[in-house]
């Protein structure tokens, strides 16, 4: 079975490509079908208002479950000590990389740096 969002997101490609094909089949008649050529500006504007809703629904429909399946994993600093065998582990800060240097050491008076880097997978419910 899909899930609701993957059937949500199906379903609302179908009636982008259905307005997609709808906008078309208005760009052809405004072209091509003599009699209805004096209502070629009001066929051709609804046209592009299909299109226009087409790629609304199609960019901005299927999003409200994406927010949630962005974090799939916790980011881990690993700190250690040059001068001795101290290890700490944190959570990853915007900024941090490898062998960056971080002061002084808690334990001893060498100095601390990270010494790696790691993601853990979250479990999914």
């Amino acid at each position: 079975m899909m899930s609701l969002s993957k059937q949500r997101q199906s379903k609302f490609s179908i009636i982008s490509i259905a307005l997609t094909l709808g906008a078309f089949a208005l760009f052809i008649i405004a072209t091509f079908v003599d009699p209805l050529s004096a209502y070629s500006p009001v066929l051709m504007t609804a046209g592009l208002a299909l299109l226009i809703a087409s790629w609304g629904i199609y960019f901005f429909g299927g999003r409200t479950g994406q927010k949630l399946e962005e974090e799939t994993e916790n980011v881990i600093t690993v700190i250690g000590c040059q001068g001795c065998d101290y290890r700490e582990e944190r959570a990853f800060i915007r900024g941090d990389y490898i062998f960056k240097e971080l002061g002084p050491c808690k334990k001893c008076p060498g100095s601390s740096y990270i010494r790696a880097i790691y993601a853990v997978p979250l479990k999914k419910e």
